[in-house]
């Protein structure tokens, strides 16, 4: 469908999740980083995978002590992690799950371009957008990111 692989980061509630799964986008992230204004539990991540089928899921972690990655990695049975921050590659060696990185992330609008992140050897993994929150429980305004999307299919 897309050229590319898409994500849909930092998803902390179930409005964007079915979106994403509706759209047929390939991965839904959670920001596990509690210092993160889109930080969601554990509990409510997989409360909302239960919701989903036909996408994968990535952990999103910073500066998260790699024994506690691997418990939510492992609980949630992610398919990748994506990983921010200062560790070893000791550390980041330690975490048998795809791992992943950003090649800038931070402050993109989701609605206004996709960003990257990238494989361990620095080729593609997916197109990335970061969501935002609800207008209002179940409500969100979709417009300008399906007109992205229909682009990405296009390309």
């Amino acid at each position: 469908m897309y050229k590319h692989p898409i994500a849909f980061l930092s998803v902390n509630n179930l409005t964007v999740a079915r979106y994403a799964a509706a759209m047929m986008v390939d991965y839904v992230g959670f920001c596990f980083d509690s210092n993160s204004e889109q930080f969601i539990t554990v509990a409510k991540a997989k409360e909302i995978m239960g919701w989903l089928s036909g996408v994968k899921f990535i952990g999103e972690f910073n500066q998260k002590p790699t024994d506690e990655i691997m418990a939510i990695a492992l609980e949630l049975q992610l398919d990748a992690v994506l990983i921010q921050g200062n560790y070893t590659s000791e550390e980041i060696a330690s975490i048998p799950f795809q791992k992943i990185g950003p090649s800038s992330i931070a402050g993109v609008d989701y609605l206004l371009e996709p960003n990257q992140i990238l494989n361990q050897d620095g080729s593609i993994f997916a197109l990335t957008f970061t969501t935002g929150g609800e207008d209002e429980t179940g409500v969100m305004d979709f417009e300008t990111l399906s007109e992205k999307l229909q682009e990405l299919e296009l390309q």
